[in-house]
């Protein structure tokens, strides 16, 4: 009699279980939260946007900076944009860190210029990996806007977003190995980062190489050169404004 009531028992709450599973929506994956995201920015689609919004009151961080990020678009829903962007942020998203930031460096959706909390999520975005943060880092420690300003900081963040593959920052660092400045002067590494930078497709790195290489002995190297110039004037190099 007691096995059978234990038996019933099991059953009910399997039941019970099943029942609350069924009844429960299952939670969107975050390909499909970025899809409604894309969706709500490129063709203001108000249904995506308010299934983005009862994801983001679900506390799901991948819909609150889709949906932070599509409110941005219209000036009116700029204090809306702001909050869900914070909202992600705060939770550890590591483009929505970048944006905020962004926001408040460049005094975006109708916020004042705050550098030192633009400082503050750049940090936390690069801090994730991020290679765009690392760079802004690199920049605001070398002008001193929003933190101490400091070669040795600004270089380690340039040297970062360059590990990271961040092509201008490759750029940068070869000038800096170059130059000397505020490191050794490195013709090797100098010439190491320029290549890279190159083939990843940053302009002034394209056009520089290219200089360089023209004045190499090698037939090879001068054949390069053209290759390099060719190149530079292709429909892809049109990407330079990504770097603007």
């Amino acid at each position: 009699m007691l096995k059978r009531h234990q038996f019933l028992l099991v059953l009910a709450t399997a039941c019970a279980l099943s029942a609350c599973s069924l009844g429960r929506t299952p939670l969107p994956d975050n390909a499909y939260l970025e899809s409604l995201g894309i969706r709500a920015r490129q063709a203001s689609d108000l249904a995506a946007i308010s299934e983005l919004q009862r994801w983001s009151q679900q506390h799901l961080v991948t819909a609150q900076r889709e949906l932070g990020l599509s409110l941005a678009r219209t000036e009116d829903k700029y204090p809306d944009a702001v909050f869900w962007l914070l909202e992600a942020a705060r939770q550890g998203d590591a483009e929505a860190q970048f944006q905020i930031a962004e926001t408040y460096f460049h005094a975006r959706l109708g916020l004042q210029k705050q550098s030192a909390q633009a400082y503050r999520w750049y940090q936390a975005a690069a801090a994730q990996n991020d290679h765009k943060a690392a760079l802004m880092l690199a920049r605001m420690a070398k002008y001193g806007d929003g933190t101490v300003a400091s070669t040795v900081t600004s270089l380690k963040w340039l040297q970062r977003a360059a590990e990271l593959g961040n092509a201008q920052a490759m750029f940068l660092l070869s000038n800096a190995y170059e130059h000397g400045e505020g490191v050794n002067a490195d013709p090797v590494l100098a010439r190491e980062w320029l290549e890279k930078a190159a083939d990843g497709e940053y302009p002034p790195a394209v056009h520089q190489l290219a200089l360089l290489l023209e004045t190499d002995q090698k037939p090879e190297e001068r054949e390069r050169a053209r290759l390099l110039r060719k190149e530079a004037t292709d429909e892809r190099h049109l990407r330079w404004k990504n770097y603007q």
